[in-house]
């Protein structure tokens, strides 16, 4: 008595088949893949995370619609194309789902403006792995084998029991197609790696095609074996299996594609791309702290309005004064009204004394804030904050909104003699973290010109309401929001 493998199993009431844990344990490896290398390539993990949501439904819906395409005598209404007449979505032809997949991720590359010939290459590797898990799903399902095999002592010899034992049909053992398959595309993938990593003429783009051709010649060879089984399970256009066919459109497409890409696409090399985004590395995430990680502009303005109607009833302050207030030092704002050393210590005083009173029922964290420190903090990155306030009021603020567990440095109005736009306080931070390239995330001018007098790269945050002034200052990078730091990590 032979036991074959039971195409599903049931867990908690439901029914699950192996052939959709197959499937999905190829894309888990695939996604997974893809994220290492897209971060390499400068595409960050959400980019990855959300195609993967919106590729892998149409790709099965392309999938589903290629099998039915060929296959509609089988097929009574739309009830039994959508797997609702009872059998399920049983029939799917990989071939149609590769190529609504290509489609699929053609526009949300123009959608979302990413480079589509960065994404191609963390797919292409990404649609071998799911090809080369998927075809366990059909060894379950005891389908894609091939002829009767001669020799059945030595296929007995090289196979395990488990794939010999389910080979055995209609009373003769098969040629286990699925396995030549699954094994030549794991060869496909070495191929891929070893290609992307040594061969220095490959291009941004190239891998595509070449899984295009190695996966038409590899499905060629195994349609062929297939089409020897005598099963009537196989696809056919006429005389000719269509998997055969389009198997032949593949090579050609890849072929065509590799050269024409060549004349009309960034001839950038793979290896290039790897060494710039490695060189745009960052081990150290420094931050400002008023209008960058913490609200404080309320508390702000209310402190210099209190400051002045004590010091300069008669003065009303305009929106665009309060504006300029905020970045500067209390020094340097207060040293705009008065030339007098002890009248400008007694408004600092002053001015901290009623920020202090207030502070606590006034200050937040912006949203995503501690969400992003605890995700930075998990992956190694120094955290600091350069800040022009004192170093206390800087801590308290960090901890009340909980931030503070997360920084690593503080750098206050007290621990330099020049404040920004002057870099010292950047620079002491990057000589106290041993940094190798580090970056400023600021919302003001003063914030930008320090972190560039420093020579480092700046984020300009555009949540605050100085966004036209961090525009005119031309950071390295802009942000929406704070979340959005990951993607210039490409995390």
């Amino acid at each position: 008595m032979i036991d074959y493998i039971d195409p599903s199993f049931s867990l908690f009431g439901l029914r699950i088949y192996w052939y959709a844990v197959c499937i999905m344990v190829g894309v888990i490896i695939a996604v997974y893949a893809g994220i290492k290398e897209g971060k390499k390539l400068g595409i960050p993990s959400d980019y990855v995370y959300t195609g993967v949501l919106i590729v892998l439904p149409c790709a099965i819906i392309g999938a589903r619609l290629w099998y039915v395409l060929f296959n509609l005598n089988e097929f009574s209404g739309i009830q039994a194309v959508l797997g609702l007449d009872g059998n399920g979505l049983a029939g799917l032809a990989i071939q149609g789902g590769v190529i609504a997949a290509l489609i699929t991720i053609y526009i949300y590359c123009r959608v979302r403006k990413i480079s589509l010939y960065r994404i191609l290459d963390i797919v292409a590797p990404g649609f071998l792995i799911g090809q080369i898990c998927g075809r366990w799903g059909n060894f379950c399902n005891h389908e894609l084998y091939g002829p009767v095999i001669q020799n059945v002592e030595l296929f007995k010899k090289i196979c395990p029991t488990f794939i010999v034992e389910n080979m055995l049909i209609d009373g003769a053992y098969r040629h286990p197609v699925f396995l030549y398959e699954s094994c030549l595309n794991l060869v496909g993938l070495g191929l891929i790696f070893v290609l992307r990593r040594k061969f220095k003429p490959l291009q941004s783009g190239d891998l595509m095609g070449v899984y295009l051709i190695w996966y038409g010649l590899v499905r060629i060879f195994t349609e062929s074996l297939r089409s020897q089984s005598g099963a009537n399970e196989i696809l056919m256009a006429g005389p000719v299996p269509v998997s055969i066919l389009m198997s032949v459109v593949f090579i050609v497409c890849g072929i065509g594609y590799l050269i024409v890409k060549r004349f009309i696409g960034p001839r950038k090399r793979y290896r290039e791309i790897l060494e710039e985004i490695q060189n745009k590395k960052y081990d150290t995430i420094l931050f400002d702290l008023d209008g960058t990680l913490l609200d404080t502009k309320e508390l702000i303005d209310r402190s210099f309005v209190q400051t002045f109607e004590y010091f300069r009833p008669k003065m009303k302050l305009t929106d665009e004064d309060l504006d300029s207030f905020f970045g500067p030092s209390l020094r340097q704002t207060f040293s705009r009204f008065s030339t007098d050393p002890k009248e400008i210590e007694d408004m600092i005083h002053y001015y901290r004394e009623f920020n202090i009173s207030v502070h606590d029922e006034m200050v937040k964290a912006f949203p995503g804030a501690k969400d992003l420190l605890k995700t930075l903090s998990k992956k190694g990155y120094k955290i600091g904050v350069v800040s022009s306030k004192k170093k206390d009021l800087v801590e308290h603020g960090l901890a009340l909104t909980g931030l503070l567990k997360y920084v690593s440095l503080v750098i206050g109005e007290e621990d330099v003699q020049r404040p920004k736009p002057d870099p010292e306080g950047l620079l002491k931070a990057v000589r106290i973290f041993d940094s190798k390239k580090a970056v400023y995330v600021g919302d003001g001018l003063g914030d930008i010109e320090a972190g560039k007098n420093a020579k480092m790269d700046t984020i300009g945050v555009l949540y605050s309401k100085r966004a036209v002034q961090i525009a005119e200052a031309q950071p390295t990078y802009t942000i929406k929001q704070l979340e959005d730091l990951l993607k210039v990590l490409v995390e």
